[in-house]
């Protein structure tokens, strides 16, 4: 699962990613790369790595439990986000200078700068007019 994509640290960050792989059995990495394949349970997952058909839901539960093996699915599901907002990124920068209708242009522009931090302020402003009476009858 781990690619060679670059992160914000760079070098540093595939160091880290490095260090959390090598903490698991190839077992263990197997299984977690095979977590990451679209429509994919752990327990085929477990059975795609290597573990047994028949204890595979006990196998998988207990890896899924183990610290080191946690810390290397959230530095696989970082990559994996990273890898694809940068995606998405580009997909909405090119939607704002190509797309066909004019309305898709406009909103994934506003979308770059809402995400720049550019967002328009909300406002709402409500004015009244005249007077306001209120009876309150308790009899």
């Amino acid at each position: 699962m781990i690619t060679g994509v670059t992160m914000s640290n760079g070098k540093a960050e595939k160091e880290l990613m490095v260090k959390k792989a090598d903490a698991l059995t190839s077992l263990q990495k197997q299984f977690v790369d095979n977590l990451f394949t679209p429509g994919t349970t752990h327990v085929q997952a477990a059975i795609d790595a290597g573990y047994a058909e028949r204890s595979a839901h006990v196998a998988a539960s207990r890896t899924l439990r183990l610290p080191h093996v946690q810390e290397y699915i959230n530095a696989c599901v970082a990559e994996a986000v990273q890898t694809h907002s940068i995606r998405a990124l580009s997909q909405v920068a090119q939607l704002s200078t190509s797309a066909k209708s004019e309305y898709v242009r406009l909103q994934a522009g506003q979308d770059i700068l809402d995400r720049a931090g550019h967002k328009a302020i909300d406002k709402s402003m409500v004015a009244l007019r005249g007077e306001v009476n209120v009876v309150i009858d308790l009899s």
